[in-house]
């Protein structure tokens, strides 16, 4: 009976394919004991006894078995048959969830694509802030990128939240915000009650978007926290499990094109850097110098070295070199010999992952000869610290780097001579004009006056006030001369000033050509700026009104100009589609617009940022530091220059 329970307990515990399988073999043989177990008790017990009697009780036993056995079939059928309703419906409920989050890694790859195409930092922003909504299910979304100088928080994008919601956090991180908690933030998820500086000061908005709770998701380049992805939730509990995964690796997918970006940038920038440099610098030393720091900053490495071969002396020669110590240092030794492998093959020598234990303490190095009409005359050495901070795909740009350097120093020893030879042909072609121009014109006036004079001695009075009359209107134009040779020589910024006054001009323009409505306001109202915030600032404007033009589908926009609390405000808001609300639209919108506000705002010491939603329109908002306070300007005269033309 024991072995029978533990079997029986045994049977239980298996799964129920299992269960089914061995009831299923050993079924034939559990009827037959069983049968053979009831046999045995009605021919020892029942038989024996009184005819009558042992022939109820054989039937009362027939029953209470029968019922107990057709008991005990039923509901192990009927448990069985629940268990496999049961088994079935989980089986569905995962494959759901499985098909759930196939689509959603189909549609994180398809968000990696698009960000990994970017053309531009701005580009891959706009497409990732659209992200957590369709992986995480998140209700809305930010771009939080940390200021440089400032050390404080900027709204670069935003998507999905309402307009006030969104400008209270605007000007909430406008005040400062310190950047330092965010950098160092571990938690990454806030309830909106908490004191997360993302929700301190913006509570009642939040609760009023029906927001109880974010999730940042970091944004690291090169070890390095540069700005957080922050989704927003209407639960407290945040996103699932598996949906914090997707955002998690959506993280990794925008860094590394952030990171890619910007390299690429810094390597371009040192590019275009050589020859500032190469324009700028008289002596070979301070070139070589600026040159190397330039190609240096380029791939964020720590060492560097410009060696230059003297054939005449058959010696070498270091014209510049950073992060190598002393000219006895391992480092030092390593640089050169490398440096001189490259020029002796006249190949570039790239190593992305140098063995650890060396004792120049290098992780990647890159050694390039300089040359110039073929003919080598040196070798430039870059060397990082860390491994794969020079890569095989760098070869390009490094060699054309290279080529630059060669180029600049090639042309140092002769940049003071053309600079001389510039400055004589200046001279030579100012000399001319004035010649041609204001001389002759002041020689006929010398002549003018000789012939008033003696008009004066004969007494000819009608003729001196004739005279007199001519020479003016040769004086008139002689003085036009000039302005127009001084306005020649030097930038002219019409109404350098005049902010708002252009402004507005340009805006009334906008409107009569486009039949967009558009609505300008300033305070205070004859708004002045220095020119190079005033030259900037329309620009972007201007900008931002093409681009509403073109893309907005906007029958209405509002520009808003301000000075409050020592900085000025330019806001451009339309009642447009606003950005598209999935990636595969984002293809008629890789423009470079905002990259070039954004650019021209930074140029002037400011910062961008733009919120967008589906169907909510766009705003543009720059925001320009400018302690000192307006000059009280009077209204411009109706004479003062047209403003700026539409771009096409």
């Amino acid at each position: 009976m024991l072995k029978v329970q533990e079997t029986w307990r045994h049977l239980r515990q298996q799964p129920l394919h299992t269960q089914l399988r061995l009831l299923r073999w050993n079924l034939p043989m559990i009827v037959l004991a069983l049968a053979a177990l009831h046999q045995l008790f009605v021919q020892t017990v029942i038989r024996p006894l009184d005819s009558s009697l042992g022939w109820w009780l054989e039937l009362l036993l027939y029953t209470v078995t029968g019922s107990i056995v057709s008991w005990w079939g039923v509901s192990y059928i009927a448990k069985t048959a629940a268990r496999q309703a049961e088994t079935e419906q989980n089986l569905r409920r995962a494959f759901i969830e499985l098909e759930d989050n196939h689509q959603k890694l189909l549609t994180l790859d398809r968000y990696g694509q698009y960000i990994a195409a970017a053309p531009n930092e701005d580009e891959v922003y706009k497409v990732a802030v659209q992200a957590p909504t369709h992986l995480a299910e998140a209700q809305s979304a930010t771009i939080i990128t940390f200021d440089e100088d400032k050390q404080t928080l900027n709204l670069a994008m935003a998507w999905g939240l309402s307009p006030a919601y969104a400008r209270s956090l605007r000007n909430h991180l406008d005040h400062g915000v310190p950047a330092e908690r965010c950098r160092t933030c571990s938690t990454l998820h806030a309830h909106v009650e908490s004191d997360c500086p993302l929700f301190g000061g913006v509570h009642d908005e939040a609760l009023q978007d029906g927001i109880q709770s974010l999730v940042c998701v970091p944004i690291n380049t090169d070890q390095e926290r540069v700005g957080v992805l922050t989704a927003y939730f209407p639960s407290a509990d945040g996103p699932k499990e598996e949906q914090a995964r997707l955002l998690n690796i959506l993280g990794g997918v925008i860094a590394f094109a952030v990171d890619s970006l910007r390299s690429r940038e810094r390597q371009m920038e040192a590019l275009h850097s050589l020859d500032d440099v190469s324009r700028n610098q008289h002596t070979l030393d301070v070139l070589a110098a600026q040159t190397l720091q330039t190609a240096m900053r380029g791939w964020k490495t720590q060492a560097g070295a410009i060696f230059l071969y003297q054939s005449q002396e058959d010696r070498w020669l270091c014209l510049a070199q950073e992060g190598l110590g002393g000219f006895a240092s391992p480092r030092f030794a390593f640089a050169q010999e490398t440096a001189q492998r490259a020029f002796g093959e006249q190949t570039l020598i790239l190593h992305p992952a140098i063995p650890d234990g060396a004792s120049h303490d290098l992780g990647s190095i890159a050694a390039l000869p300089l040359i110039t009409e073929g003919e080598a005359f040196g070798a430039l050495f870059l060397g990082a610290k860390r491994k794969h901070g020079l890569l095989p795909q760098h070869s390009d740009l490094l060699l054309t780097i290279a080529h630059q350097i060669s180029l600049a120093i090639r042309n140092a020893q002769l940049n003071e001579e053309v600079q001389q030879t510039a400055m004589l042909r200046e001279r030579y072609r100012l000399a001319r004009e004035f010649h041609d121009g204001l001389a002759q014109t002041l020689g006929y006036l010398g002549l003018q006056l000789d012939r008033m004079e003696r008009m004066f001695q004969k007494k000819q009075y009608n003729k001196i006030e004739r005279e007199i009359n001519e020479t003016r209107q040769v004086v008139r134009s002689a003085y036009m001369d000039v302005r127009e040779a001084i306005d020649g020589l030097r930038l002219r910024v019409d109404d350098p000033e005049q902010l708002a006054y252009n402004l507005e001009n340009y805006i009334r323009d906008f409107a009569l050509q486009t039949d967009i409505e558009a609505h300008f306001h300033s305070s205070p109202e004859h708004l002045t700026a220095p020119s190079h915030i005033t030259l900037q600032m329309l620009r972007i404007a201007q900008e931002a009104l093409t681009n509403i033009r073109k893309h907005a589908q906007a029958d209405r926009v509002e520009v808003q100009l301000s000075w409050s609390e020592g900085q000025i405000e330019l806001r451009v808001a339309d009642n447009g589609v606003g950005f598209p609300d999935s990636p595969q639209q984002q293809n008629g919108y890789h423009s470079y617009g905002l990259t070039s506000m954004r650019e021209r705002a930074e140029s002037i010491g400011g910062r961008l940022s733009l919120v967008t939603g589906p169907g909510q329109g766009a705003v543009v908002t720059v925001i320009v530091p400018m302690k000192q306070r307006p000059a009280p300007a009077d209204a411009p005269n109706a004479d003062l220059p047209a403003p700026l033309p539409a771009s096409s």
